[in-house]
């Protein structure tokens, strides 16, 4: 008789649904944790991109759960700009970062990344578990996540 074990079958590193998160490696960034992550993308000279990162942060900062964090990368060059729309969109400063590298970005290369940006939620154990979220989807996917072990 042959006996059976289990083996765990971890994700592969990656960009897609059901990938681990590529680490990002800046000290006060990491993709796993106890909460989930929304990884926000985005750009000043990106209008749409601009607008969907502050409506991210208000509809993150308007859930009444702690269970889920904002990380939004600014791929502007001039930290000035970038600061100074911080403050106009009022976003938590500690929530926004910026690689002044932009498109030659290894973050940039690493996800991918295009003209119209993107965001990913990932879960505490470092799974990409939704794409391109929008502001009012978002509460949905905490509420799941808040019921459900394996999200």
């Amino acid at each position: 008789m042959m006996g059976s074990r289990t083996n765990e079958i971890k994700p592969n590193e990656g960009i897609q649904l059901g990938n681990l998160a590529p680490e990002i490696n800046w000290q006060e960034i990491n993709m796993k944790g106890d909460k989930f992550i929304l990884l926000q993308f985005w750009t000043v000279v990106n209008p749409h991109s601009r607008l969907l990162n502050t409506q991210m942060h208000n509809a993150i900062t308007n859930l009444e759960t702690e269970n889920i964090r904002l990380v939004s990368v600014s791929f502007d060059e001039n930290v000035a700009v970038f600061e100074g729309i911080v403050k106009t969109d009022r976003l938590v400063p500690e929530t926004q970062f910026i690689d002044t590298r932009g498109h030659k970005s290894e973050i940039f290369k690493t996800y991918r990344l295009k003209s119209g940006f993107t965001n990913l939620l990932i879960n505490p154990e470092g799974v990409i578990v939704a794409k391109n979220v929008s502001p009012t989807d978002i509460r949905r996917h905490v509420e799941r996540s808040e019921t459900s072990e394996n999200y």
